[in-house]
């Protein structure tokens, strides 16, 4: 009993990891997966545009709380007006009778008025718990076969191409495009255009 348990988990874990085969027999070809193995039959393009569906994980908020913060703000906690006295120059308080000179002089003040933000505790929320939510997008690349030899009517050649997130909650894809089953030994190059956004793979021989 214990053997068959065994078997089946293993036949059930190969089939989920097993990749896509698909014939590369168009121009444009749509995968309903992340990665797929490729096969070039001698009515392979030269050229093809595969188009993934890329699992992406982005962190995202599960559970928000509520805190007490300490903020410098009149709209929140509003306005205190603050007195200054500022001088306003001298002024003469007692002149000569006879020639008007002036005998005594006394410093004048005015009063400024100024407004200033209280500061108060304010509830603030915030992310108490992060989770990750998985979403697919579509992602588009090319591969390019060049100078390779030329397939007879019952040979073929295959490839994987694996299509990932670059990183956590990035949105950017990568591509791993290897030869697997091959008549001869070839070498994969990423070829990058300035105005092209697809990624571009050119499998050649070595």
């Amino acid at each position: 009993m214990k053997k068959m348990i065994a078997v089946f988990a293993l036949i059930i874990s190969t089939g989920a990891f097993a990749q896509e085969s698909i014939e590369l027999n168009a121009e444009q070809i749509e995968v309903n997966a992340s990665s797929a193995t490729v096969v070039r039959t001698n009515k392979s393009p030269s050229s093809i545009e595969l188009t993934f569906r890329v699992p992406m994980a982005n962190s995202v908020c599960e559970r928000t709380e509520t805190r007490a913060v300490l903020r410098t703000s009149g709209f929140y906690c509003g306005y205190e007006t603050r007195i200054r006295r500022i001088s306003a120059g001298r002024v003469c308080t007692r002149t000569n009778p006879h020639n008007g000179q002036c005998l005594r002089f006394e410093e004048t003040f005015r009063e400024e008025r100024t407004s200033h933000p209280r500061s108060c505790l304010v509830p603030e929320s915030y992310c108490a718990q992060y989770g990750t939510a998985t979403s697919y997008e579509t992602d588009s690349m090319k591969i390019q076969f060049k100078d390779l030899p030329a397939l007879g009517d019952s040979e073929s050649e295959t490839f994987t191409i694996a299509a990932s997130q670059r990183s956590y909650d990035s949105g950017k894809v990568v591509y791993e495009v290897k030869a697997l089953e091959t008549i001869g030994e070839y070498k994969v190059t990423q070829k990058k255009f300035l105005f092209f956004k697809r990624d571009v793979y050119v499998v050649q021989p070595k």
